[in-house]
């Protein structure tokens, strides 16, 4: 998670000489949402603070340590100019904290102090940069935009593990290097990615709700057919021990279905709206079940779908809190899971287990995933780690040879 940015920015604004000016503002206008090459926030400061931002985003990169920007900016113009520096722009990690001293009408000093030194900055940039290449590979030119967001969360997801004790986890580098992250490090080079796969983007800070706990947290939103979507990479890829630990549940959803555990509260700048709820990858996918009599043949759907490719685990969402207490039903309801599992193993010919399955319940968005079991694997085809699952589940899996 990211510190509170309250206390981050004191550090930032002590130098600051406050005096009154009265800037120009920028208005967003529809085209700029569309340019990836743009930072969304970059519309909404004035011209003064765009110019500022500019200037001080090159000098970064180029490891200068003061530089004279002439600009009148105020204490909000510095603001602004901090917060995407050090929390939004994902290519200036290296930014420790920014002052600004002696303001006047015409110009501002600004002193920057780094994280890295430029040859560790430069070593750093050369690695990830390699591994983005990599991921931009596999965006072919026939595949969709939306496909493209999709293999980009997907392989974020599967290259890098929630840590919250690594050095680098909140940058680039260590998404996609040290393969170490926590949210901002997974917002950021999300938005990294999807900016040179030509996607706007553009970073959230908010609050989430965990177990009746509000933390400070960082996710998405992406711009597609003219709508904004939210991509909160950091929980679809939850913590814990199954191979298969990819989820969806928070790709490509509106305000109001990510507002049920996340909260905007962003400082400085206003986050666009997301109001489209018809694209999230449950629907696109057919794996929505819209009432209680769809569930039995999405389960079907899906179970079959995985177990032609021998994978271990599907996934469904549904539409309601009565559609999913009535699907948690019949997932615990072993006989008719049995059932499901049986006719599933006979249409598909795959050696599948079908007196045995795991499953797990997200509460706040009504998804449910199902764990299937093959003959044949071992406990480290499904888990990680040396000794991955519990005594008891260890033994219910060994009484069909999964050791």
């Amino acid at each position: 998670m990211i510190k509170r940015i309250i206390s981050a920015f004191m550090c930032l604004t002590m130098a600051f000489m406050f005096m009154t000016v009265c800037p120009d503002i920028c208005v967003i206008d529809a085209e700029a949402a569309d340019d990836p090459d743009t930072p969304y926030y970059y519309s909404q400061m004035s011209e003064e603070a765009q110019k500022a931002y500019t200037e001080l985003k090159a000098a970064a990169l180029g490891f200068k340590k003061k530089v004279t920007v002439n600009v009148s900016i105020d204490q909000e113009d510095f603001d602004m100019i901090a917060e995407m520096l050090i929390l939004h722009d994902p290519v200036t990690f290296n930014i420790f904290s920014i002052e600004a001293a002696n303001v006047t009408r015409r110009s501002a000093d600004f002193i920057i102090e780094y994280k890295y030194t430029k040859e560790t900055y430069d070593d750093m940039t050369a690695a990830y940069e390699k591994r983005v290449d990599k991921i931009l590979d596999l965006l072919t030119e026939d595949m969709s935009k939306y496909k493209k967001i999709r293999v980009i969360h997907d392989e974020l997801i599967r290259i890098a593990e929630y840590d919250l004790e690594s050095r680098s986890n909140d940058n680039i580098y260590g998404t996609l290097v040290k393969k170490k992250a926590k949210c901002d490090g997974y917002a950021k080079t999300f938005a990294y990615l999807c900016a040179k796969a030509g996607i706007r983007t553009v970073t959230v800070i908010g609050e989430v709700s965990d177990n009746n706990t509000d933390e400070m947290h960082m996710w998405n939103k992406v711009y597609f057919n003219g709508q904004w979507y939210n991509v909160d990479v950091t929980w679809d890829d939850p913590v814990g021990n199954m191979k298969d630990n990819l989820k969806h549940d928070y790709f490509m959803i509106s305000d109001e279905e990510i507002g049920k555990d996340h909260t905007e509260d962003n400082i400085s700048f206003t986050v666009p709206a997301a109001e489209d709820d018809t694209i999230g990858y449950y629907e696109v996918n057919k794996k929505y079940a819209e009432k209680t009599g769809d569930i039995k043949d999405i389960i079907k759907k899906c179970a079959v779908s995985a177990a032609k490719n021998k994978k271990a685990v599907l996934e469904f969402q549904c539409a309601s809190k009565e559609v999913f207490e009535q699907a948690k039903k019949y997932v615990l309801d072993a006989e008719e899971m049995n059932s499901i599992l049986k006719s599933v193993k006979k249409s598909t010919g795959a050696d599948l287990l079908t007196e045995i399955y795991s499953y797990s319940f997200g509460e706040n968005l009504y998804t449910v995933k199902i764990m299937m079991f093959y003959s044949g694997t071992s406990i480290d085809y499904y888990f990680n780690g040396d000794d991955p699952i519990s005594g008891d589940m260890k033994n219910a899996l060994a009484k069909f040879g999964i050791e």
